[in-house]
């Protein structure tokens, strides 16, 4: 509460307060019915940034746990990235098939570099996901991001492989759960929904990667990769969209990284932030650095970030603006075959957001708030029909794909102690009695 009232009162002048409660586009207010469970044929949980869960319990989680238990046979959870702050998952040095210099390399990089994670730390965040499908009996499927990459860019293709093989050993353990694209491979990977839906899986860190030898590239390639350069990735992604809706197939594709925020990442902060501009750092920092009032240079710097940022997590990064243009293009072009995927989920954000797709994916989702300690600041603009940041009510979407065709799209927060927390959103994404695929109106 108290960070509310600073913002509000910092940024009279500035621009509006951040969404700390639900924000509704006007025509967005109403609500549509849950379906029956008969008539669900998949659902579909997608929820983000989770990897840095309350140690007493997350409360994410054990939502996400309660309602992937009511369908477990017709219910797929997707983490979208950033599975394990802050770097990822470091090798297990206690592995005596690793190499000494191996093994030494790896202790170095901890030492001096990895100072806000370790091992422990990432099999604890891992477990606290892999959990809701040890005790709901659903499906998960782990999608990498920057932070699983390693953000600071040192061994990120290791980590990777790293997290993957702990998965599978969960997988070996009787859960279902895997993580795809396998191998640092960029994707996309296909998987079924039921019969009405269909997920396709892109890596789109490996787009960001900058390092020659960190990544699979033609001439770099132990991993077997099918696709190794963008576009090969784009070429593959345009055919998968086309079999989806040749098969009569309602697409999801799934990644970390967003086509569209108005969080951070995106430029947008809290108006709060040009007082005080450690907030962009604040997990990073004491709390009275967090909260250390620097006016004008912290102006400056936000400024910086919406305009130019140095960093390709940012959305004004040019690197950034040349994957999201490389997969934007892609969507648009399915469009023209009539192949546009109903929806492009990410997360990245920490908050939770819907957006009306201009051109490719009719919706846009940004499900990042798996954490409660992460939630970060949201705006809004005007295509945005939900937006909601607060770490009190942590959360995610949940896709319904019905029999008859019709989707429903569903926001879910936790609420206090209410085991099925509270639902805050909901829409039809394709209407009931609507043609299947039907071709949207305009452009």
């Amino acid at each position: 509460m108290r960070r509310v009232v600073l913002a509000c009162a910092a940024g009279v002048a500035l621009s509006a307060c951040a969404h700390f409660s639900p924000y509704y586009r006007a025509d967005q207010r109403r609500e549509v019915a849950a379906a029956d469970d008969t008539q669900i044929d998949h659902r579909l949980l997608l929820i983000g940034d989770a990897g840095d869960p309350d140690r007493d319990g997350e409360p994410a989680l054990e939502l996400l746990a309660h309602r992937a238990a009511l369908l477990p046979t017709r219910t797929t959870v997707v983490f979208l990235g950033d599975n394990a702050y802050e770097r990822g998952m470091p090798k297990a040095p206690e592995r005596p098939e690793e190499k000494a210099a191996d093994v030494a390399a790896e202790v170095v990089d901890t030492v001096f570099f990895d100072l806000f994670e370790s091992r422990q730390v990432a099999e604890h965040a891992l477990n606290a996901q892999i959990d809701v499908g040890r005790t709901s009996g659903a499906r998960l499927i782990f999608i990498p991001g920057n932070h699983d990459w390693d953000q600071f860019e040192i061994g990120g293709w290791d980590r990777i492989l790293e997290q993957e093989r702990f998965i599978a050993a969960a997988r070996d353990s009787g859960i279902d759960v895997t993580l795809l694209p396998t191998g640092g491979c960029p994707g996309p990977r296909a998987v079924s929904l039921g019969t009405q839906g269909e997920l396709i899986a892109l890596d789109t860190q490996w787009w960001l990667e900058t390092r020659v030898d960190g990544k699979p590239t033609p001439e770099n390639n132990p991993t077997h990769c099918e696709h190794t350069t963008e576009k090969q990735v784009r070429e593959a992604l345009l055919a998968q969209l086309e079999t989806a809706s040749a098969q009569q197939r309602w697409a999801i594709v799934a990644a970390h990284h967003p086509l569209e925020t108005k969080g951070p990442h995106g430029g947008y902060v809290d108006p709060v932030t040009h007082l005080f501009p450690f907030q962009i750092v604040e997990h990073y920092v004491p709390f009275y650095i967090a909260w250390l009032p620097v006016p004008v240079i912290g102006s400056a710097v936000v400024g910086f970030r919406k305009c130019c940022s140095p960093s390709a997590q940012d959305m004004s990064n040019g690197r950034n603006l040349h994957m999201r243009n490389g997969i934007g293009f892609t969507l648009i072009e399915a469009g023209k075959r009539g192949a546009e995927p109903l929806v492009y989920a990410a997360g990245h954000d920490h908050s939770l957001q819907i957006f009306e797709g201009r051109k490719g994916a009719r919706y846009l989702l940004v499900s990042g708030l798996g954490s409660s300690a992460r939630a970060s600041d949201v705006g809004s603009n005007r295509r945005t029909l939900f937006a909601h940041s607060n770490s009190s009510h942590a959360g995610f979407m949940e896709i319904d794909f019905l029999r008859d065709g019709t989707v429903r799209l569903a926001v879910r927060e936790v609420a206090g102690d209410t085991p099925g927390g509270t639902e805050v959103f909901s829409s039809y994404l394709v209407e009931p009695g609507n043609p299947r695929h039907a071709r949207r109106e305009g452009p």
